[in-house]
């Protein structure tokens, strides 16, 4: 296995063990669309409409979701990076010369605050993307080994997480799991925590891979 996946995957798992030491201590996480913080100014690749509408109608399958708030299939993206503070001017010569950004899916898993797909990269180009990143003045610099770390949030808990909820994506078999996606836009925006249309201005889009 690639050194980048295995890294990913302990992230994961870290992750999904700290948020269930959390429930376990009533640390419910809380969570109200309308009073989204923000606006964070952020380089996020959107998921393709077919893969993002597979992936949202199989959240939707979940038992027990009434009081979580669920992304929509147009607001389901992988976040490149938060750009607050950094100096925007040089980001379009930055980008130039990438590839599109191949992922696979590796099932869902949880955070505490989240489910999320985990994303495990298939080339270099979000490491790439983000040591470019890391050169903007006044950029603070991400962590080196979580580099390649993707993923997209599908649904953001509001009260305590049901344990059919927990069993149910602990057994059930992963249908998008192994599915190959390849992202060749990546977009501006300043935007509230989930990405709402209300919320959110486009200030640039900027393809990968053009000629």
């Amino acid at each position: 296995m690639q050194p980048a996946r295995v890294v990913a995957r302990l992230a994961f798992a870290y992750a999904e063990l700290d948020a269930r030491i959390r429930w376990r201590s009533h640390q419910t996480p809380t969570f109200d669309a309308q009073l989204a913080a923000g606006p964070f100014t952020t380089l996020v690749a959107f998921l393709p409409q077919s893969f993002a509408a597979e992936l949202a109608a199989s959240v939707a399958a979940l038992p027990a979701l009434a009081e979580h708030f669920r992304y929509p299939p147009a607001q389901l993206h992988m976040t490149v990076r938060n750009l607050d503070g950094a100096d925007l001017a040089s980001l379009p010569v930055l980008l130039n010369g990438l590839q599109p950004i191949s992922l696979c899916a590796g099932g869902l898993g949880f955070t505490r605050e989240t489910l999320l797909l985990r994303l495990l990269t298939v080339n270099s180009t979000l490491r790439c993307l983000r040591m470019r990143l890391d050169g903007l003045p006044g950029m603070r610099h991400g962590r080196l080994a979580l580099h390649d770390l993707a993923f997209a949030n599908v649904l953001r808990f509001n009260g305590p997480i049901a344990s059919e909820l927990r069993r149910s994506v602990g057994r059930r078999p992963d249908a998008l799991a192994g599915r190959e996606i390849e992202l060749d836009e990546l977009t501006l925006i300043r935007t509230d925590k989930v990405g709402s249309p209300a919320h959110s201005e486009v200030l640039g889009r900027y393809s990968l891979g053009a000629v």
